[in-house]
């Protein structure tokens, strides 16, 4: 079954790059444009685009990127010259460090406040977690950021602006570099956390409501089984199922969402770098920063599909 996953890999990824190969093209711009100046000629120019693969046809540069790749060479950046490999090496853990992050934490966040707010139904509870709720899904995630960032950071300073890690602990102890980077992470963990919980808690709670009045609860409270075993060990497995697969086909906008924030965090991750790249036209790391964040992404959902079976034993993933 695995190897007949990562078999259907392979469609994914090469029609994912070639429409993104595609539309960086069509773009307006030109990646030689970083090289102008009053010294450089013509002809010159005309040089540069043929030493970088510019000067031919869209479709010949996206076959000859694949056979690089098929080499194990991302390319080099146009703007700092270095692997692009190395690049997007560098950035991954910052990446995965907050995407993991805010996972786990939407996580364990949604289950225990949909379940208690399904259960307690038009309890205070129940309305002040649907208000919060509403209140999060309206509130656009780069607004957010750039509101916490301006009242946390600039007004009150306590966070950081941008990094990763205080540039004086690189050198210090374990526990001290785990403090500083909690503290740098805590902003845009925080924004996203408000923007991923929101949707998935009203769900969650809809589902409990749901779960709650079908006919095996109402046998089991006749049977005397208690409400904690009820809600904990019925309904929190039939209700986790759906979340399961809202997270799996959540992931693209959970790791795409990431980008924008450590773009307004100046996080160093690859979403910072792919925005970077957008901006001074650097193909080689744009392609890089698409590739691997959608193989992130198709793992997440694979990863997703096998905790069905875990969840539900009737299902099997064919």
């Amino acid at each position: 079954m695995i190897f007949r996953r990562i078999l259907g890999f392979i469609p994914l990824i090469f029609g994912i790059t070639f429409i993104s190969f595609m539309i960086m093209h069509a773009a307006p711009g030109d990646p030689t444009m970083m090289f102008v100046d009053p010294s450089v000629q013509i002809q010159d120019m005309a040089q540069v685009k043929a030493n970088l693969g510019l000067d031919k046809p869209v479709l010949v540069q996206y076959f000859f990127w694949l056979k690089e790749i098929g080499k194990g060479n991302l390319g080099f950046s146009y703007v700092s010259g270095q692997p692009v490999l190395d690049l997007l090496w560098e950035r991954l853990p910052a990446t995965l460090l907050l995407s993991v992050s805010s996972l786990i934490l939407i996580l364990c966040f949604t289950f225990p406040l949909g379940l208690l707010s399904g259960y307690k139904k038009d309890s205070f509870f129940d309305r002040a977690v649907t208000f919060l709720s509403f209140l999060g899904m309206s509130l656009p995630t780069f607004w957010l950021g750039l509101m916490l960032l301006l009242l946390f950071s600039l007004r009150w300073s306590l966070f950081p602006t941008f990094g990763f890690i205080d540039p004086f602990l690189e050198d210090a102890s374990l526990w001290a570099r785990a403090v500083s980077v909690l503290h740098h992470m805590f902003l845009p963990l925080l924004t996203i956390l408000i923007g991923g919980l929101a949707g998935l808690i009203r769900f969650n709670r809809f589902s409990i409501i749901e779960i709650l009045s079908q006919d095996y609860i109402q046998a089991g409270r006749a049977r005397g089984l208690s409400e904690r075993r009820l809600l904990f060990k019925h309904a929190f497995k039939n209700a986790a199922l759906p979340i399961v697969t809202i997270l799996g086909a959540g992931l693209s906008g959970l790791i795409g969402g990431s980008f924008v924030i450590e773009y307004i965090f100046s996080w160093p991750g690859m979403g910072q770098l792919g925005v970077s790249a957008v901006f001074a036209r650097d193909y080689p790391v744009l392609m890089g920063s698409i590739l691997f964040s959608s193989i992130l992404i198709m793992l997440g959902n694979f990863l997703a599909d096998l905790s069905y079976s875990k969840i539900d034993p009737r299902v099997r993933i064919r």
